[in-house]
Formats: C-alpha cells, structure tokens, sequence
C-alpha cells in the first residue's frame, strides 16, 4: 500500500464550541470607548475591559492585538503586540483607549497569539447613576475561535430576542467578518414556529464590524424572536453575537450564536461499489469534520484501462474543520502525493439527525500510468455506537 503524505486542501471549514476555548485567532465581537445616549441628561459612558490568558502548559506567548473599527474596512487595523508569561492573566482595562488611543470609538478586537490563548471581555456602561452611587452595567463576551466562522453556504442562530410593542426589551445584533475578505449576509427574522417576519441583506467588508438594533431587519415588533444569519456571497467568514436589553434597567445580556456539535461522533462509511466495498471513516466534532481516514483502490472498475490497481490510503486531521450546516450538508476536498502519483478525494455529503451518511465521493488519480482517471461512487455510512 501507498501511503499518501499530505493533506493539503479543505474548503467550507469551522468546528469548534463557543466556551472559553484555548486559540491563536480570536475575536471580541463588540467592544468601544464612547459616549453613549444621555436619557434624562445622564449620559451612558461605554468602555470595554480584557483578560488575555497564557495556560501555564504554554511557553511564553506574544499575542498581537488589532482594533477593527466598526463600519469601515480594516485592511491596515491599529495594533499592539502584548507579551504573556506561562500561566499569566493580563488584565487590560478601557482596553479601547488604553491600547490604541481611541475615543469615540466601537468596533471588534482581533488577538492572533503564537500559543493558543483564552480570551474574555466586559462592555459596559461606566455612569450607572443608582442609589448607592455609580456604578457599572454589562455584559460578558468570550473570545470567539476564528474556526467558528461560517462562510458562503453556512447559517448561525441568535435566539432568545425580544423588542416587543410594549418597549420591555429590545435586542441588537451584529457580526465581524475574520477572513479578510467581503461577504453578503443574509438576516432572517424568525416568529418561534421558524416562521420569517422580515429579511434583509447586508454587505460586510473586509474585517469590518457591524452592530444593529434588531428594527434594521424591520417586521413588526415581537417577543421571543430569533435571527437566522447566512452568508450567502463572498469568500468572507463571518461571527455574529447579539444583545437582549431591558429597557427599565439597561441590563444587557449577551446572545451567542450556535454552533452545531449533535451530530458528533465517528462514522464508520464505504464506497458502494459494484465489487469491492472501500473504507471511509469520518470524525465529526463539535458540529464538523475533523478528521479522514480513507483507502484508495482503483482498479478497472474505476478506470476501464487500469491493470494491476492501485491501493492507497488518505488519514489525518483536515488542515481546516468543515462545518455542517443545519440539516447536516458538507463538502470537502483532500488531495496527497506518494512519489509521482497523486490523488484527489472530493466527498459531499450529509449527515443525518438519525446518524446514516448519505452522499458521494470523487476520486482523481494522476501519475499512475494506465490507472491515472477519475471516478464517482456514493458513499454510504453510520455512526458507530
């Protein structure tokens, strides 16, 4: 058997939850340094404060951090490079114009580390005028994995919005492109049968951060709505988050987008051929493909002129996870070379809420004289217990 000796292709990635995740591309989706509405002429002071946080099993880390301001491009963002001991927390408050100087200023903040690294920040109001003085009033975000990015194909949720008729609640929305690239977002508003009062589409630019209050979407006003974002266009990625307000208070809390991770799991597939049945196991995690492993065998039941075949095999981690979308589609292509001959594999696919595989596989062999072709069968598998 040929061992192939690289991955070196995976499109349509992302895979990982949304907890406090070790990485080395992270994002604040929502942070400023601004002054904001004055009701009663008491007026909302909006800073944001940061936590970078090294593992002690790291070496030491330098994390670069980026400010990319909201509603513009950010091809050439601000930045500042922080240096982290094993084990460190720094704390970095008013980060926004501690680090870059900004005032009157919103937008996200970027933090590529050399080690994986754990990010958190509060945005909140300093001027909480209350009976016991002044105060703060915020809300959490942790640092988002870059990997959790959806792309063109790819929908998020945000669920648990609210701005209704009788002005209790009201709910913003926003997203942050991390490709560098420009995307076309789709934003759906959702009753809570999955019905749509309203859609609009938006076009992000490269590393911009948008923020709206969930009326930009128009519709009626509701309780218990949900947003379903889609990228639709582009070769951007984009992380969404959302807010849920309460008018009386100011309190905001903090609504996270989802990620698929029910369909996790190892499965244990085939090509359905006519005469020999060809292993292929996929590792599904956190809601996308991690992992391949796959024989390669063409004989002349793939390319009619093969004599002999050839016998290869395809295993490892995807250089990049591929998410599933909501009902379970993915599509992925692997390539790797033994001497002169190389393979393709390109697998698309769903994976069922019942744990059955369904799809098909392409296989492209160059290099291998008379077997050198291409060829389709339909891959079929389940999950293992």
């Amino acid at each position: 058997m040929r061992i192939l000796a690289h991955l070196l292709l995976a499109t349509l990635g992302v895979g990982t939850g949304l907890a406090a995740t070790p990485a080395t591309d992270l994002y604040l989706p929502s942070v400023g340094h601004a002054r904001g509405a004055c009701p009663g002429g008491v007026c909302s002071q909006w800073r944001t404060d940061v936590w970078i946080f090294n593992p002690p099993s790291n070496p030491g880390a330098n994390v670069t951090v980026s400010f990319l301001r909201r509603d513009a491009a950010n091809t050439n963002p601000d930045q500042v490079t922080l240096a982290l001991a094993p084990g460190e927390v720094q704390e970095i408050a008013d980060a926004v114009l501690e680090l870059f100087g900004a005032d009157d200023a919103y937008g996200a903040l970027r933090f590529v580390a050399d080690v994986p690294v754990v990010v958190t920040g509060r945005i909140y109001d300093a001027n909480v005028q209350t009976a016991k003085g002044t105060g703060t009033a915020g809300q959490l975000f942790v640092g988002l994995p870059a990997t959790v990015a959806i792309g063109t194909g790819q929908s998020t949720d945000l669920i648990g919005l609210a701005q209704d008729s009788s002005a209790v609640w009201r709910s913003n929305f926003g997203f942050v492109e991390t490709a560098g690239a420009p995307a076309t977002v789709r934003v759906q508003r959702l009753d809570a049968q999955g019905n749509e009062i309203a859609a609009k589409t938006y076009s992000v630019r490269e590393r911009e951060a948008k923020q709206f209050n969930i009326a930009d979407v128009v519709g009626p006003a509701a309780a218990n709505q949900r947003l379903r974002i889609s990228v639709t266009d582009g070769a951007g990625r984009i992380l969404a988050f959302g807010s849920r307000i309460d008018n009386t208070t100011g309190d905001p809390s903090t609504v996270e987008m989802t990620v698929g991770g029910g369909r996790d799991g190892t499965y244990l597939c085939k090509l359905d051929k006519s005469r020999y049945d060809v292993p292929v196991t996929l590792t599904v995690a956190d809601g996308a493909v991690t992992a391949l492993d796959a024989t390669v065998l063409v004989t002349a039941e793939d390319v009619p002129t093969c004599s002999g075949g050839e016998l290869l095999a395809v295993a490892g981690a995807l250089p990049q996870a591929v998410l599933l979308d909501e009902v379970g589609n993915f599509s992925f292509s692997v390539s790797g070379t033994a001497g002169s001959l190389a393979a393709q594999l390109h697998i698309t696919g769903v994976v069922a809420a019942s744990g059955r595989v369904t799809g098909t596989c392409t296989t492209v062999l160059t290099g291998a004289g008379s077997c050198s072709g291409t060829k389709t069968w339909p891959l079929v598998g389940a999950r293992l217990p």
